[in-house]
């Protein structure tokens, strides 16, 4: 049995306890677990205020709302108790369940001290996801780590293994070494996979206040975990892990350039996305008639070539005109079926430069008005202690209002408050995915491996899964210069946008405007390299014949 601890999890549109692709990666591992019979148990918290509403003003501006949610429609309460500690308050933790159900059921439980009798800053735990990045934040995976192991004990489970999936649940070690005695034993048990390409992301805090809250766990000397004054919460998580594992073939150097002290025993499984779910219903339709099985055995979709282009074109543009109609209902962009549509749409922060194709307005109106017309669709959130990213919001509505002025062959729009339906239609209704990251900050990236599966064309820079999956002119295009999986040389700016505006004048719109037989031809293949591997079917049993092994003898 697998116990699969998460911080955040995307499972449905309506339970807004996620904040992007990290969340929605957790829901896709579950439902392939589910789906290929893997016996697992999912651990997570219940934040009854969710993420973040996002309302957006006429000028650009980032409103943060709670995400209120009904959650007893979609969670059952379990008649359980546990008690953990908090320094010198001994609270109480409830659970809730949900069940991915296929072959075999998945059940998720939702760690809840927002309990009567409990202290009030305790019970705050479980109002909202990524609130504090302080004491809150500590106690928040205080409750996952040691909540979580003590509900799964007090429900029976024996488990095999405990898959911290990113390093918030880190403090579930506490437990396993009072009960198991030793760091060896620990290790048998434990796995670790990390997301993460920067230093800073780590989650780290004062040694004193880990002291402080954990106090009453004195078999661990905290004094020897610490780096520079602080406990990293992602070195923790690897000293008593058997495995860690990076989640692409690029992220595993990345990781070994931040810790050198793991850079001999890491693995790596790239992520992938569940088919099932990021797969249109009307391109679905083609594959069940030209791929039957693919569901099943996603493999299958490498025979994208049996389905006629024509029938592909209607169904990819029916989809579109969906997602057209959208943008027109949100927005006043006037979008068009006909005109070749980017979408760029992924949490809003610096590093993933989601505004860089406006970068330049002169010369974006310029290729537009010489070679064809484009239409841009932007979505995302930015954190709401972002103010960075909130300014690239604003940005980008500041060049919508500049385009305007300009010509009518460019024409953009922002879609607020992104989750996962306005995902399914995005990645599905547009032509080309845009993803351009600085690298080496993308440690994976999955939302043009959706976009691959329905035929979408990627655009994306040489970072993460893309340098695995991307093939020049085959399945799309990359900006800027293909790196070795060792160079780690962040990208520049002006080169990057050099490529991606000479790409889109030269090679992009004359083939899309010009060559429509060579476009289908270029989305046939993007499901046939893309659909077969890049999937959490495969991802799950690389799991299990790379990380999951230590304790699956």
């Amino acid at each position: 049995m697998i116990a699969y601890f998460v911080m955040e999890l995307g499972l449905e549109d309506n339970m807004p306890i996620y904040s992007g692709g990290l969340g929605t990666l957790a829901g896709d591992t579950l439902f392939s677990y589910a789906d290929m019979d893997i016996p697992a148990v999912c651990v997570t918290l219940l934040y009854k205020r969710g993420y973040n509403l996002q309302k957006i003003t006429p000028h650009g501006m980032q409103l943060d709302f709670d995400a209120l949610w009904d959650y007893k429609r979609y969670l059952r309460k379990l008649d359980l108790e546990v008690e953990i500690y908090f320094g010198d308050k001994k609270q109480k933790v409830a659970c809730w369940e949900y069940w991915v159900r296929s072959k075999s059921d998945v059940r998720v439980l939702f760690l809840d001290a927002d309990i009567e009798g409990n202290d009030p800053e305790i019970r705050r735990l479980n109002s909202k996801l990524y609130f504090d990045d302080g004491l809150y934040r500590l106690r928040q995976e205080i409750l996952l780590g040691i909540g979580g192991y003590r509900v799964l004990k007090a429900l029976g489970y024996a488990i095999h293994i405990y898959h911290m999936n990113e390093s918030h649940s880190a403090f579930l070690v506490v437990e396993l070494l009072r009960e198991l005695g030793s760091l060896e034993e620990v290790r048998k048990r434990c796995v670790f996979t990390t997301h993460t390409p920067v230093p800073a992301g780590h989650d780290r805090f004062p040694v004193e206040m880990v002291k402080e809250e954990l106090k009453v766990y004195d078999h661990i000397d905290w004094d020897k975990e610490t780096e520079e004054g602080n406990i990293n919460l992602s070195l923790l998580a690897s000293k008593y892990s058997g495995k860690v594992n990076a989640v692409s073939h690029r992220h595993k150097f990345v990781t070994a350039g931040i810790f050198p002290e793991l850079a001999e025993g890491i693995e790596y499984v790239t992520n992938g996305v569940y088919h099932k779910r990021w797969v249109h219903e009307e391109i679905q339709d083609l594959f069940n008639e030209y791929m039957p099985g693919w569901d099943e055995n996603p493999i299958l979709l490498q025979r994208a070539y049996e389905i006629p282009s024509e029938l592909l074109l209607r169904k990819h543009n029916r989809i579109k005109s969906e997602l057209v109609n959208l943008v027109n209902k949100q927005t006043d962009a006037s979008f068009s079926d006909d005109v070749l549509t980017i979408g760029v749409a992924r949490r809003v922060t610096p590093y993933k430069r989601n505004d860089l194709i406006l970068r330049d307005v002169d010369r974006l109106v310029h290729i537009a008005e010489s070679f064809g017309e484009i239409q841009i669709v932007f979505a995302g959130k930015a954190h709401p202690r972002d103010g960075l990213g909130k300014e690239m919001i604003k940005n980008i509505f500041e060049k919508i209002k500049l385009i305007r002025g300009k010509t009518k062959a460019v024409k953009v729009a922002f879609l607020e408050n992104y989750g996962i339906d306005m995902a399914r239609l995005l990645i599905a209704g547009c032509d080309v995915w845009l993803n351009n990251p600085k690298r080496p900050y993308e440690a994976c990236g999955t939302s043009g491996m959706k976009a691959g599966m329905n035929g979408v064309l990627n655009f994306s820079t040489w970072d993460g899964w893309w340098l695995e999956g991307g093939i020049e002119g085959v399945n799309g295009w990359g900006i800027g210069p293909k790196p070795s999986w060792q160079d780690m040389t962040e990208s520049k700016d002006e080169e990057d946008l050099e490529d991606l505006y000479g790409k889109l004048a030269y090679v992009i719109i004359p083939t899309f405007y010009r060559h429509r037989d060579e476009w289908v031809r270029l989305m046939k293949n993007s499901i046939a390299t893309i659909g077969p591997y890049f999937n959490t079917h495969r991802m799950v049993s690389e799991y299990i014949s790379k990380v999951y092994k230590i304790g699956l003898r």
